[in-house]
C-alpha cells in the first residue's frame, strides 16, 4: 500500500514537471518569435513615409497644394520648423535615428489640420501609432510655449486696449468695447471614472473652452478644461480674467471710463458676449429679445456686431485645423494643450504677413458690401 502511494506522488510530481518544462518551452518560442523590435513597412519610413514623398514633393512642385496640405506656406513651415527645432529634436541612438524635428512638425501639423486618427497618421508617414501620440503632444506643448508670450499674452497695456477698442468702434461700429467673449465646447472621449462631469447638454462629453476675441479675429484670452456639464456662465465666474477685471487695483491697466459717441456721460471699457454670460460693469450683452423697443433693438444689433467675432474666430479656427470637427480620443489634459497650440498657432498664423491669406482666405471673414 506503501509503495502505491509513493508512486503516485512520484507521478505527480513528474507531471508538473513536464507541465513546466512545457510552459518554459513556450515562453522561450514566444521571446524567439518577437526577434524584430519594430515592422519592417516602418522600417522603410525613410523611403516611403508621407514625410519623404508627398511632402517633399509639394514642397518643390506645387506651393499651393503644400500650403493646403500644411495649412501654411513651405517658407512659414521652415521658420516654425527652425523656432521649435531645439526643444523637440531627439538624438540619435546606435539603434537607430531619431525623427527629425522638421518630420514631426509635419506630422502634428496634418493632424490639426485634418484630426485624422493616430492609427491613419502611422500608416502614412510610417511611424508607430503610440509614437505618433507622443510626437504630438509634445511639439503642441512646444509650440505653445514658443508662441504664447508673444502671441497668446492678454493685453496689460492702456494703449493695446484702447487700439483694441478703437479697431472695434471703426471696423464693427462698437464703441468702449475691448473684446468678444464665447465659450465652444470641445468634444472627446469619455474618460474613465469620469461620472457626468463631461456630459454637457447637447449629450456630448466635451470640455469648455473660453476665448476673448480681439477685432482682428485674434485671441487675446483662453481659459481651457471646465468640465462640459456646466454652463459658459460657470467657466466665466471661475476664470483669472474675470477677477483682473474686478479688481479694484486694475492690474490689466484697462482704460478709464470715456462717453460713448454723442454722450456726454463716462461708460466703462467692456466684453461682449451673449445672454449666457451675466451682466455686469466689464460684460455687456444684448436685451432679452421681449417687447424691444427701436433702441433696445438697435443696442442689440449693436452689440451683436462686436460678439460675433468672437463666433467668428471659433468658425476660422475649426475651419482651418479640422481636428476640433471630430472627438478627441484623449486625455482631457492632453486635449487642453493641443487646443493651447492650435489658438496660439492662429494667433501666430494671422500675424505672419506671408501666411495670412493662406490660412484664413478672404473668404472665411466678414466683408460688408455696398
Amino acid at each position: 500500500m506503501a509503495t502505491s502511494l509513493w508512486s503516485r506522488s512520484k507521478q505527480k510530481k513528474l507531471i508538473l514537471l513536464m507541465m513546466m518544462m512545457l510552459e518554459d518551452d513556450s515562453s522561450v518560442s514566444k521571446k524567439v518569435a518577437r526577434k524584430t523590435w519594430a515592422h519592417f513597412w516602418l522600417l522603410r519610413r525613410q523611403e516611403k513615409g508621407a514625410f519623404y514623398t508627398i511632402f517633399r514633393e509639394l514642397s518643390v512642385e506645387d506651393s499651393d497644394g503644400f500650403s493646403e496640405y500644411m495649412r501654411m506656406p513651405f517658407a512659414t513651415f521652415s521658420q516654425l520648423a527652425d523656432m521649435l527645432s531645439e526643444s523637440i529634436r531627439k538624438q540619435d541612438t546606435p539603434m537607430r535615428m531619431a525623427i527629425s524635428s522638421r518630420e514631426c512638425l509635419a506630422l502634428t501639423l496634418r493632424f490639426l489640420g485634418t484630426g485624422e486618427s493616430f492609427q491613419s497618421l502611422s500608416f502614412q508617414f510610417r511611424i508607430g501609432k503610440a509614437t505618433v501620440g507622443e510626437i504630438i503632444i509634445e511639439v503642441c506643448d512646444a509650440i505653445y510655449h514658443a508662441l504664447k508670450t508673444e502671441f497668446l499674452q492678454t493685453p496689460n497695456e492702456t494703449a493695446k486696449w484702447k487700439e483694441s477698442a478703437d479697431l472695434f468702434h471703426s471696423r464693427w461700429n462698437i464703441p468702449n468695447n475691448l473684446g468678444a467673449i464665447d465659450g465652444k465646447r470641445i468634444v472627446l472621449q469619455k474618460p474613465a471614472h469620469a461620472g457626468s462631469h463631461f456630459h454637457d447638454y447637447k449629450g456630448n462629453e466635451s470640455i469648455i473652452t473660453l476665448v476673448v476675441a480681439g477685432p482682428d479675429y485674434e485671441c487675446l484670452y483662453v481659459d481651457v478644461g471646465t468640465y462640459g456639464r456646466n454652463p459658459d456662465e460657470h467657466a466665466w465666474s471661475r476664470c483669472s480674467l474675470k477677477m483682473e477685471l474686478e479688481n479694484p487695483d486694475n492690474p490689466l491697466n484697462i482704460p478709464a471710463d470715456e462717453p460713448l459717441p454723442g454722450s456726454s456721460k463716462p461708460v466703462p471699457f467692456v466684453l461682449t458676449g451673449d445672454e449666457a454670460f451675466p451682466l455686469s460693469e466689464h460684460v455687456l450683452k444684448p436685451y432679452p429679445n421681449r417687447n424691444l423697443s427701436v433702441e433696445q433693438r438697435v443696442a442689440n444689433y449693436r452689440i451683436s456686431r462686436g460678439r460675433r467675432i468672437s463666433e467668428n474666430l471659433l468658425g476660422i479656427l475649426v475651419n482651418r485645423l479640422r481636428c476640433f470637427k471630430v472627438p478627441f480620443l484623449l486625455h482631457p489634459s492632453k486635449v487642453k494643450i493641443i487646443t493651447l497650440a492650435a489658438l496660439s498657432l492662429h494667433n501666430w498664423l494671422r500675424a505672419v504677413a506671408s501666411s495670412r491669406n493662406v490660412y484664413c482666405p478672404p473668404t472665411l471673414i466678414d466683408r460688408e458690401d455696398r
